[in-house]
């Protein structure tokens, strides 16, 4: 008891801990305003901050780029004025980066950093100083550069601190640098006094975790607000429809325009140059068809010429002496990449002369040649305007996402629109279809030709739009590498879409951090503009959730730890009791009886916010109704589903051998344990975010056990199929159907363990779907029996049962043309699948 009281003590601290690092940051608005609208934190707005002994101070500081980087990144100082530490900021090429001043003078504290770390911007680096009145000695670290120097301070004083632009601080010049700062630390005598995480807040005023002491923030702006809106960076405009590329190594953009000349963008100085054409033409169709070779030479090429040109940039000459024509081209909105091994230009699906591809092409500079690649795995269906991105674990792989197009490939069939994950491994030359969508969407969008990928959070991230309106915008999308499940967010940007005269792209701004967009139309005058966006990376879809205001209370510093710790203890108390009551509900009753209370009646049928759906995919929420599915690995989700379902088998559980059996069979004992080990306290991290679930352990068996504050969709259908009562079973077929409708069990999910427990499962759901069929009234319940219908030929596309009912509803509704088309699709997928035709008439099938 006294062990579950501690491990109920701890998790609830760590509950009431700090927010995540996404949310934290204060953003100092610099040069970039004037002096009054600047930003600044006062940290001893409500009293000064008593020190005795040594002392240190720690925070997080990241930088971006500015044209000058020089201001005050801190001060503190005595009460009266007589001493005081700055820490400065110079950025430049010839003095030190990060200078001390002790009481106005300067100091051997004088630190530099590296190429590297002045280039890359939006990157968190930790900064300490430490002062010893003892021993005389002030120690500045930043990164791991540390530097101490032998300065006296006086060994008790009472301190005002600031960081940027505090006026009381006597500092009126307003010299503030691009800065964020974060996770800002006091320690007196190596024990922590003060701690300001600097969460996001929609007020001007911070708490200090420790002794809850007030700072204010003046002219704030917050760091997680860079992470979800763009930001516009510059408008060019272009005489005419330029082909673009992207130089990544150098970060250039550069706009190919047919006659005279080409525009290059600098992303990181902003810098527009003209580069006039000396001699020679770029081969020129209306389409995306320009690249950076591997040499990292800027080349165009012509479908119809079969030729490709390059351009010197020293000489401002194209190597083509061919006229150029703006030729409709053949091959468009495709995808490209240079071949992982080869380094070949590599285009990918595409469009043109009202025909879709899905080919992936690869092109020879030498002899100007295309070649297709041979591809073995799933098929991808044609299509144009999907999205590409290239894996950063393996630079061989690719996904390929979404777009729009038809399985037969030509236009006069109509378009349909994809949400399917293909993984494309070019070292290999395979294709997996890693999903397919569950559901129609409601409503249609399409993708950006460039995907981001993060293999870490499982995810991608794009920008999407709707084709259907010449007037839309783009927002951002994270899609997840682990079923169809997605995510828009962050603000808007406008995007005017024609297919002949419109382009749109996202490009990495390593440098920087950043992701930028680029949109691209055609204007009223028949000129072009160009705008370009840039927003933090990784985006965040942080949502703030107001707090209650406590205002109206007076903490003061001495006793606001002691009432903290009596409102926590009493907490603890009552999650420890919570905790062993529901301890005891789960040895009496069982996962099956709490869910019976609710459906029973006895509880309000609501749906809990924390859910592990199996069926369209596996997607879990926590209790606040967050998708926390990225969090589970592959290997992590498949040790939860081994565990989860061999408990839902009479409650059986898992052995220790089973699990290393299925999943590490290869692994010695001592490393499979130890694999064990460390996914198990992984998981039962993320599953307390869910809510009362957990794992247990009773010497021989692992088992999942939860409460009715988590939701299983496979547990609730198991329980309405395989109960008695009929009328119950009738009562919750609409749940049950509408639940199943989501998608086939763990679709998307391909284990040799679990193809049979999929078999089995389909086999039940059906048998019982298809009984539901016999016992409804087929007049009275039409509706019903269509959509059990539907689920049924969603789990097996040749049930008879289904087409008969389903064919029979529809012929006594009127709607005879529309049974036969039920039918006519049947009977061509029977004959394709079984090659003999299907022996039941229509007449016969609906009389």
């Amino acid at each position: 008891m006294k062990k579950r009281f501690h491990i109920a003590w701890v998790l609830l601290l760590l509950a009431i801990n700090v927010c995540a690092n996404e949310r934290r940051g204060v953003f100092f608005q610099s040069k970039e305003v004037g002096v009054e609208e600047r930003t600044g934190i006062d940290l001893t707005k409500n009293g000064a901050i008593k020190y005795e002994g040594k002392f240190s101070i720690e925070f997080e500081i990241s930088f971006r780029d500015y044209a000058e980087r020089y201001g005050y990144v801190f001060r503190l100082m005595d009460k009266e004025g007589e001493h005081k530490i700055d820490l400065i900021c110079k950025i430049d090429e010839v003095s030190p980066d990060l200078l001390v001043l002790v009481d106005k003078k300067e100091t051997n504290l004088q630190l530099g950093m590296t190429s590297e770390q002045k280039k890359l911007v939006n990157v968190w680096y930790k900064i300490r100083l430490s002062v010893d009145p003892d021993s005389s000695e002030i120690t500045l670290q930043f990164a791991d550069k540390i530097i101490t120097d032998h300065i006296p301070f006086p060994e008790t004083l009472k301190l005002k601190w600031g960081f940027g632009c505090v006026e009381d601080f006597g500092r009126g010049i307003g010299e503030v640098p691009p800065i964020s700062v974060r996770n800002i630390k006091f320690f007196n005598n190596d024990c922590l006094s003060y701690f300001w995480p600097l969460s996001f807040t929609d007020g001007t005023t911070v708490r200090d975790s420790v002794r809850g002491k007030v700072a204010e923030v003046i002219n704030p702006a917050w760091v997680v607000e860079q992470h979800q809106v763009w930001k516009k960076i510059r408008t060019l405009g272009l005489d005419e429809f330029p082909q673009i590329a992207y130089n990544e190594d150098k970060e250039e953009i550069y706009f190919v325009q047919r006659t005279k000349k080409l525009l290059k963008y600098s992303l990181n100085n902003g810098s527009e140059t003209m580069l006039p054409y000396a001699s020679g033409n770029p081969f020129y169709e209306e389409g995306q068809q320009v690249f950076f070779n591997k040499k990292g030479e800027l080349v165009t090429y012509s479908e119809y010429r079969k030729l490709s040109t390059k351009f010197d940039e020293k000489t401002l000459s194209w190597n083509n002496s061919f006229d150029t024509i703006a030729y409709l081209p053949k091959y468009w909105h495709h995808n490209q990449l240079l071949h992982p091994v080869s380094g070949n230009y590599t285009a990918v699906c595409g469009y043109g002369f009202f025909t879709f591809f899905n080919t992936i092409r690869v092109f020879d500079e030498d002899s100007c040649t295309w070649s297709e690649l041979k591809m073995t795995g799933d098929r991808i269906g044609p299509r144009y305007l999907a999205s590409l991105g290239q894996s950063q674990k393996d630079s061989n792989i690719y996904y390929l996402y979404g777009g729009v197009g038809n399985e037969d490939g030509k236009q006069i069939f109509g378009k349909n629109f994809y949400y399917d994950l293909f993984r494309i491994n070019f070292k290999t030359n395979q294709i997996h279809k890693m999903y397919e969508p569950r559901l129609a969407r409601k409503i249609n969008f399409t993708p950006l030709n460039s995907m981001i990928v993060d293999d870490a959070r499982n995810c991608f991230y794009t920008l999407c739009f709707s084709l259907n309106h010449y007037v839309s915008d783009l927002q951002l999308y994270r899609g997840s590498m682990l079923g169809d499940q997605g995510l828009f967010f962050g603000s808007k940007i406008p995007y005017t879409f024609s297919d002949i005269s419109s382009y749109a792209d996202l490009y990495r701004w390593r440098s920087h951090n950043k992701l930028v967009v680029l949109t691209m139309h055609k204007k009223p005058d028949g000129k072009f503009e160009v705008n370009l966006y840039s927003i933090n990376y990784p985006p965040s879809d942080f949502v703030y959730d107001k707090p209650v205001h406590l205002d109206s209370f007076v903490f003061f510093d001495s006793i606001y730890p002691m009432l903290l710790a009596v409102v926590l203890l009493i907490v603890g108390v009552l999650v420890f009791l919570l905790i062993r009551k529901n301890n005891s509900l789960r040895k009496n009753k069982g996962n099956e009886s709490r869910l019976s209370e609710i459906l029973s009646g006895s509880e309000p049928k609501t749906r809990p916010e924390g859910k592990v759906l199996l069926f369209g995919g596996f997607q879990v929420y926590d209790k606040r109704g967050k998708d926390i599915t990225y969090r589970f690995s592959p290997t992590l989700r498949e040790l939860f589903l081994l565990i989860l379902l061999f408990t839902m088998d009479d409650n059986k559980g898992i052995s220790s051998a089973t699990i290393q059996e299925y999943l590490w069979p290869d692994k010695p004992e001592s490393k499979a344990k130890n694999n064990r080990g460390v996914n198990i306290k992984k998981l039962r991290s993320i599953l307390e975010d869910i809510g009362n679930i957990s794992i247990s352990y009773d010497g021989s068996q692992w088992r999942i056990n939860h409460s009715n504050d988590v939701f299983c969709d496979l547990e609730y259908i198991r329980y309405v199929f395989t109960s008695n009562d009929e009328q119950f079973f009738v009562r919750e077929l609409k749940e049950s159907v509408a639940t199943l409708s989501r998608g086939r069990f763990l679709f998307g999910i391909e284990n040799d363990w679990l193809a049979k427990e999929k078999d089995d499962i389909t086999r039940k759901i059906v048998g019982k779907l298809e009984y539901a069929c016999r016992i409804l009234d087929v007049t009275e319940q039409a509706s019903l029996i269509i959509q059990i219908a539907e689920v049924i030929f969603m789990f097996g596309p040749m049930n008879e049962t289904a087409l008969k009912y389903k064919c029979k509803i529809l012929y006594m509704q009127g709607k005879h043309s529309l049974a036969q088309e039920v039918y006519n699709n049947y009977t061509k997928l029977y004959s394709k699948q079984y090659d003999e035709n299907y022996q039941l008439a229509f007449k016969e099938l609906v009389k």
